[in-house]
């Protein structure tokens, strides 16, 4: 190693893109921030962010997707008066069956 001012200075290691490829899969995996995920990797926090800056650019962005909706379902209503002082409004059609039960319920008492 060369000498600056007698210190040594380190050799930059480079990372092959396979390796940096995984690695950032790795990261997108891991629930680590990137400062403890480069430290853990023993990365460089600034060279971890510029790859995974330069990752961002290269990935398309999202576009519009076409999406479905269906169409809502018919409004149900109704309304069952028994007497002066008895309504029962059904609004909802997961309400019906329970107001078809409580007719048929009214119809054979009204029978006895």
């Amino acid at each position: 190693m060369k000498s600056l001012n007698g210190f040594r200075r380190r050799r930059r290691r480079r990372t092959p893109p396979g390796q940096r490829t995984q690695l950032l899969a790795a990261f997108d995996q891991s629930g680590l921030s990137a400062a403890a995920f480069a430290r853990q990797h023993h990365v460089g926090y600034s060279t971890f962010c510029g790859w995974r800056h330069r990752q961002a650019k290269t990935q398309p962005s999202p576009a519009f997707v076409e999406v479905e909706v269906p169409a809502p379902a018919a409004a149900v209503e109704l309304l069952v008066e028994l007497g002066a002082q008895v309504r029962l409004r059904i609004i909802s059609a997961a309400q019906m069956e329970l107001a078809v039960r409580l007719l048929h319920r009214f119809n054979a008492l009204a029978s006895c």
